[in-house]
Formats: C-alpha cells, structure tokens, sequence
C-alpha cells in the first residue's frame, strides 16, 4: 500500500530543491551571462554554444531522467525544472528541456543532441520513415530525431540519425537567433524503440515532460527580466524620487512578481502528477503551459517597459530575454489548443 506523503516529507523534499535550485544557479552563472547570448545575437551564426552545452552534457543534466541503470542521474522532472530554470535565467542557448526528453524517451544517457519531435503525422514502411516538422527548435544541430510514427496502422516510436541519409535540413532564424530547421524525412530509416500502445504513451508523457521543463525555463527567463526590472526601479531616479516609489511601476511589478509565482507553482504540481502517473497528469501541463503562453510570456515586456527607452538599446539585457520569451512560447503549442485541454479538464471535474 502506497503511503501518502506527510507534511514533513514536503518540507524536506520543499528544502532539497532549493537548495538544488541555489546551487544549480550559482554554476549557470559561472558558466554563462546574458552578455555572451547577447554576443551570440552579432554573429551571422546561430547562437548556440558548444562549450557551455559540453559543459552541461559533463554534469549530467541532460540525462537527469533516464534511469541511473542507463547510465542516467535517475532524477524527477521537478529536478529537470530546476535546471531549465536555471539556464533560463541567463537565455542559455542550449536545448537543454529538448534533450532531456528525448533521452528520458529513449530510456538511455548519451553526450550527443537528441530532439523529440511532435507527432504530426509521420508514415513508416519498410523500416523507412516520412514527414516533414516545418520549425524544429534546436534541429539544426541535433545528432538524432525522437519519432512517433505510422506502420500500416500501428503506432512506432522509433529514432532517425538526423546526419543520415533521407533527412533534408534547412536552417531558420527564429527571433533569439538559436538553431532551429525546417526538417523534411524522405525515406529516413528509423531504429525502432516501442510500438503500439506502448509507443504512444511514453512519446505522449515525453512531451509533457518536454513542455513543462520550457515552462520552468520561461519561468526564469521572466524572472531573470523582473529581477532586473526591480533593480532598476530602485537606482533609476526622476523628479527627486526612485521610479519604483510610483504606484504605477510598483503595481506593474507586483503583479508581475504573481504571476511568476503562480506559474511555478502549476509546474510544481504538474510535475508531481507526471511522476505520480496522476491521469490529471495531462491536464495539468497543459494547465501550466496555458499559463505560460496567456500570462507568464508578458513578464519580459512589461519589464522592458520599466526600463523604458534604454531597453530597446542593443548593449541592453532587456531585449535577450524577451527574444527567449518568444521563441520558448513558440515551441509549447498553441494558445486555443491548451485551453481547450483545460476547459475539458474543469468541464468533467
């Protein structure tokens, strides 16, 4: 007989993460700044950096919830959103959520790129895949494609080696300038990992898990972008008086400070019902990222309007953060498509 938790094992549980979360914050701030993404935006090239990507592959993150028997760190996906967080608020141009699910998809750890891709119906036959994913974050540098699949009727999971033959990649530019593809798959063979029932249950809790670890990641780009914004409003003086002393900007902050807030706490409870197989599991996600496309992405721009003039400025942080807030709402899916989710979800309680 499962024991529910108790309070204590909350609080404890409450006071792991953050001190996980204090620590993990400390190494994204030694490795990267919103200076060097910044710097990343000048060149012709796409931002996204080798090294600070080594360097995460090196502690593990990636492979934080593939099983510690597959050579993973055998971790939650609130742990997996404490790290996204983290590089979140620095706009780390690593596809750090991307691959964690598509490693935790595939049940095995690994130093390469993998990108999980959505299914959008993709035909397989004699072992050969097509399909084509018009906007793939991060899918010009991938090593390797996580697919769901069509076989004569019966659902595959499988993988596509994204430097094989039959992959057609084409280079876009979204607005935070990361590597993102056009990909087209004509007759790409694909190595099976699960078909069936089995093969759309683990794609479908994979993106889930994909969508609530960008939630937490858009969750520190925002927060990143208040906290700069709450900085300014002390120092920056106007008629004898600190900006944030008005009630205008003091309000805007408060609220935006609330909405930070209750966004975290959608993922904290999505992420427990992911790990707990809860069937609001689902719901829940799509109840957090609702939040993070209708609420949570308008942080950075009403940041950006407390600095005012100097935030459109291109030496200014202000601007990397709300390109990253854009691109990440992007990849989460539609507006109307998660709120259908939860309407169904609240209609059927």
């Amino acid at each position: 007989m499962t024991r529910e938790p108790s309070l204590t094992d909350i609080a404890d549980a409450t006071a792991q993460l953050d001190e996980l979360a204090a620590t993990v914050r400390r190494i994204v701030n030694q490795a990267w700044s919103v200076g060097h993404t910044r710097a990343l935006l000048d060149s012709p090239a796409p931002a996204f950096d080798e090294n600070l990507w080594a360097t995460l592959v090196g502690m593990g993150w990636p492979d934080v919830l593939v099983a510690e028997s597959a050579g993973g760190g055998g971790g939650s996906i609130r742990e997996l959103c404490v790290l996204t967080e983290a590089t979140g608020t620095v706009a780390a141009p690593v596809p750090l959520a991307a691959a964690a699910a598509a490693h935790w998809c595939e049940q095995r750890g690994g130093d390469d790129i993998a990108v999980l891709l959505d299914d959008i119906g993709a035909t397989m036959s004699e072992g050969r895949v097509d399909g084509h994913w018009p906007l793939v974050p991060y899918g010009a540098v991938t090593d390797r494609l996580v697919i769901l699949a069509d076989r004569h009727g019966e659902p595959v999971l499988g993988t596509v080696d994204a430097t094989g033959g039959g992959v057609k990649r084409q280079t876009e530019r979204p607005l935070d300038h990361s590597p993102a593809a056009n990909i087209t798959l004509d007759g790409a063979p694909l190595c099976d990992i699960a078909t069936g029932a089995d093969a759309v249950a683990r794609h479908r809790d994979a993106v889930a898990r994909a969508r609530l670890a960008t939630v937490a990641e858009l969750i520190g780009t925002a927060s990143a972008a208040h906290e700069a914004a709450v900085a300014y409003a002390k120092m920056r003086v106007t008629f004898g008086r600190p900006i944030g002393a008005r009630q205008a900007i003091k309000h805007r902050l408060v609220e935006q400070r609330s909405v930070i807030e209750v966004a975290r706490a959608l993922v904290h409870r999505a992420a427990d019902a992911l790990e707990l197989r809860h069937p609001d599991a689902e719901s829940l996600v799509s109840l957090a990222v609702f939040w993070a496309i209708d609420t949570l992405r308008g942080v950075p721009e009403g940041a950006t309007q407390v600095f005012g003039g100097i935030a459109y400025t291109w030496e200014h942080d202000a601007h990397v953060h709300l390109r990253r807030a854009a691109t990440l709402v992007t990849i989460l899916g539609t507006r109307a498509q998660h709120r259908s989710v939860v309407a169904d979800w609240l209609q059927s309680r």
